[in-house]
């Protein structure tokens, strides 16, 4: 015979309300009480009917989240610490790859409104999108690694300072002949990245800078960059908008006989899990890609308990991380 929230209640030595305050996580409750509170369900192997609950709360306990690419690196993280914030709440991740194509996105946001979803983490194409639009009239909506400020919630990277941070280091180890490999035009973190490489132009008048927008993945860094190779003078470096186009900037690099960095410096920018393990070792701007989806899913949480009203913008400090991808030519070799 199955036990029942009173069973629990008893074994624990606490009331009922205490229990359904745990299982519900809906108001505080001292650790000491939970700990109790959770050995006894463990022990009586308890499983609260979270269809009965969702019916109870109105709400469905699914959360929904949009992902450009699942396979690239970056995402994996986000979503798994979006899981592990929710997972606390009692609250279950549909997860949807939409391959950056605004007409999926759109899909796999109705989609979600159709099973009523009570809101969705959205990290995808251009803020002007059709599916942000639904999104933000129809359910609560936290971006992540995407901002639209003052309209809907965000958790992005400090992109800008970032970006620059690496510029500078670029051009403290003597660059002065730079490529920039960028991400898409529409998109909010490529659009602060590469307006921290124009700042420093319009700032420094003894560099060169080609800038170039494009996708974040390695296949675009690696043709971009045998494109460039046949057609201009390398550059002394090659700073790119993310890692994956970075390690197709090195690959197209030694393809074409060039030596990273003996010939020509390049950069990533997000520190993916194997960046420090690229041939060389990728210098790069290390951002929190775990916390990212954590802190986006909290806040989605907050929304939902009515704790928060007005939309804000998170924005995580990022770091520079110095490897091996980059020499400086003041040094000889």
């Amino acid at each position: 015979m199955g036990h029942n929230i009173r069973d629990v209640a008893n074994k624990a030595g606490v009331s009922i309300a205490t229990v359904s305050r745990v299982i519900n996580n809906s108001s505080p409750v001292s650790e000491e009480l939970k700990k109790r509170v959770n050995k006894a369900i463990h022990e009586l192997g308890f499983r609260p009917n979270t269809i009965a609950r969702s019916m109870r709360n109105k709400r469905s306990l699914l959360v929904g989240m949009i992902l450009p690419d699942i396979s690239n690196p970056f995402f994996p993280f986000i979503a798994r610490g979006a899981e592990d914030a929710l997972r606390k709440h009692g609250i279950s991740l549909i997860i949807v790859n939409s391959d950056q194509n605004a007409k999926l996105e759109l899909e796999a946001a109705v989609m979600m409104l159709d099973r009523n979803v009570d809101g969705v983490l959205f990290t995808g194409s251009g803020e002007d999108s059709d599916v942000v639009k639904l999104l933000r009239e129809k359910t609560t909506t936290v971006f992540l690694d995407r901002s639209e400020e003052g309209t809907v919630t965000s958790v992005v990277s400090d992109n800008y300072s970032g970006m620059r941070q690496m510029i500078e280091y670029i051009y403290k180890n003597c660059h002065r002949r730079i490529w920039y490999l960028g991400g898409p035009s529409d998109v909010s973190s490529s659009i602060e990245r590469k307006k921290a490489i124009l700042d420093f132009c319009i700032e420094h008048n003894d560099v060169e800078i080609l800038l170039f927008d494009g996708e974040f993945n390695y296949e675009w860094g690696l043709n971009k960059t045998l494109s460039l190779l046949k057609s201009a003078s390398p550059p002394d470096a090659i700073v790119c908008a993310n890692d994956l186009i970075a390690l197709g900037a090195i690959d197209a690099c030694k393809n074409k006989g060039f030596r990273v960095p003996e010939d020509i410096s390049i950069t990533g920018f997000d520190d993916i899990s194997f960046a420090k393990h690229f041939n060389p070792p990728l210098t790069t701007i290390h951002q929190p890609i775990y916390k990212l989806g954590f802190e986006g899913a909290s806040l989605l949480v907050e929304y939902l308990k009515g704790r928060r009203k007005r939309p804000i913008t998170k924005v995580l400090e990022v770091a520079l991380l110095i490897r091996k991808s980059v020499k400086n030519k003041s040094v000889k070799i």
